[in-house]
């Protein structure tokens, strides 16, 4: 009788740490000989993958170096910290480099180290200096490589990579590269990729470690309430919208135009804009153009946030007045003070915050040892609802969990503060973590019971990113809470229509 497998084992790993998958066996078999994109998602072991990409590598090179690139510094840390903890290497082979590692010594540890971990943009100023040659390496690892399109560091670090290395070996790793072909080929083509490893949770190889998430999209009728804010709104942008329809800049009428139509429309009008002799008339459009864009915002945050986040953004707009012409004109607008004295009165909360609140208790009720995590897309209604539900919930911890930021207001939190939050959601001494879209990425957070998307996004990649972090270890949840509005439901409709 043949011996399972518990761990995986090398001369450069450390005994008993990975747990042995024969589906990364066999993605890392074709990752050693050729450029991979490997598409797992989130929780089916991708920091896994490059282990043993890399301890295979390093082993059979021993003068061999390594990069692993990440997005963001915390990522590029944790990968760090997750490689020292599996692979026997002496301390000092490694290297973490960052943007807060001056030039000059970054400039010495590309040439003393051998395994280095750091983020694109170090990476492709200091090639562009020469203090670094990419041509040394034999093997980049591009950690959410689904970034590597248009003038993102990945592709200008590849393609140089590609040019200076005689036998480069390119490792991609991501959730999912989006659902549209065209961008798939483009990552593939920037990162020179020869071979594409995929899995769902569905392959025969890959279900044995995953557990049943079931996904719950819950539709939640606006209050009346807010109805009159809404109708303003949308005859103001309606105004604006007609306009540039029947001044033939909009290619789709008024009722089907979405924010990406908007947005599409700027580019096309900034572009002819540069060529233009007579700008005048296009000077009026992107007006127009932009004023729409504010208002479509305006009602998103009314219609999927709520009043508080609408008066928010008037009165960011009201402190920025003189910077921007399009709050300049809007502030003017008759129907402007309309909506500030309305909203100014006594209003409900979103509906969204009691469903919450609903959910998270019954969640605890049933096991008061579950984790609860919670996607917000804005840090302000983090914070409202961190605030909301510790107030509700005594006794349960609760806590934010943003990025940094460079806001006077709202300063977010640094690496270290961030690591400090995980670690308390990991004891178990924080049960509910709220946190913005630097929660989907990458970083460790443990499995959860229940995840809660506060809205709905768009993206499939995010999406994917997500409904990974509950469904590891146990039965997982999803609940998405929507609100009946043209916002909310399209965002859902179209990352479900795009995962399938």
């Amino acid at each position: 009788m043949q011996e399972v497998k518990e761990f995986f084992e090398h001369p450069l790993l450390r005994p008993g740490v990975l747990r042995y998958r024969k589906y990364q066996e066999e993605i890392v078999g074709e990752a050693v000989k050729r450029n991979t994109l490997v598409i797992l998602p989130t929780g089916l072991g991708k920091t896994v993958v490059f282990v043993l990409v890399a301890v295979h590598l390093l082993h059979r090179h021993r003068k061999g170096k390594i990069l692993i690139m990440a997005p963001t510094r915390p990522l590029v840390i944790q990968h760090a910290q997750s490689f020292v903890l599996s692979v026997r290497l002496l301390p000092s082979e490694l290297r973490v480099l960052t943007g807060r590692v001056e030039p000059e010594r970054r400039e010495r540890a590309w040439k003393e180290g051998r395994v280095f971990f750091a983020t694109p943009e170090v990476v492709r100023n200091d090639a562009e200096a020469g203090r670094l040659r990419l041509g040394e390496f034999i093997l980049l690892v591009f950690d959410e490589c689904h970034r590597a399109v248009k003038d993102y560091a990945y592709t200008l670090v590849a393609q140089r990579y590609l040019e200076e290395c005689p036998h480069p070996l390119i490792l991609g790793l991501t959730a999912s590269p989006g659902s549209d072909p065209e961008r798939m080929e483009a990552i593939c083509r920037a990162l020179g990729i020869e071979h594409v490893e995929y899995r769902t949770e569905w392959d025969a190889d890959v279900s044995p470690y995953v557990y049943p998430v079931e996904v719950i999209p819950c539709r939640l009728p606006l209050p009346q309430e807010y109805s009159p804010l809404s109708s303003l709104l949308k005859e103001m942008m309606e105004e604006k919208v007609r306009w540039l329809w029947e001044h033939g800049y909009l290619r789709v009428p008024p009722s089907r135009v979405t924010r990406k139509v908007l947005l599409g429309l700027g580019e096309d009008l900034r572009k002819k804009l540069a060529m233009a002799r007579e700008k005048g008339p296009l000077f009026t459009a992107l007006r127009y153009q932009s004023l729409s864009l504010t208002l479509s915002h305006a009602l998103e945050l009314l219609e999927s946030q709520g009043p508080f986040a609408l008066l928010s953004f008037f009165e960011r707009m009201e402190g920025k007045r003189g910077e921007k012409r399009t709050y300049s004109l809007l502030l003017k607008d008759p129907r402007y003070r309309r909506l500030k004295a309305l909203l100014e009165e006594p209003l409900p909360e979103h509906p969204k915050m009691e469903r919450l609140l609903w959910e998270v208790k019954k969640q605890l009720e049933a096991s008061p040892l579950s984790r609860v995590l919670v996607f917000a897309q804005y840090r302000e209604t983090a914070s409202r609802l961190v605030e909301y539900l510790s107030r509700n919930l005594p006794g349960v911890g609760v806590e934010r969990f943003v990025g940094q930021s460079k806001k006077a207001s709202d300063a977010g939190l640094k690496q270290k503060e961030q690591l400090e939050v995980l670690e308390r959601f990991r004891r178990g001494e924080t049960r509910v973590l709220v946190g913005t879209s630097i929660a989907e990425e990458g970083l460790d957070i443990p499995s959860v019971d229940l995840v809660v998307f506060y809205e709905p996004v768009p993206s499939e990649i995010r999406y994917i990113q997500r409904k990974g972090r509950t469904g590891r270890f146990s039965f997982g949840r999803v609940v998405i809470l929507l609100s009946e509005s043209k916002f909310d439901m399209a965002s859902h409709f179209s990352s479900r229509r795009k995962v399938k």
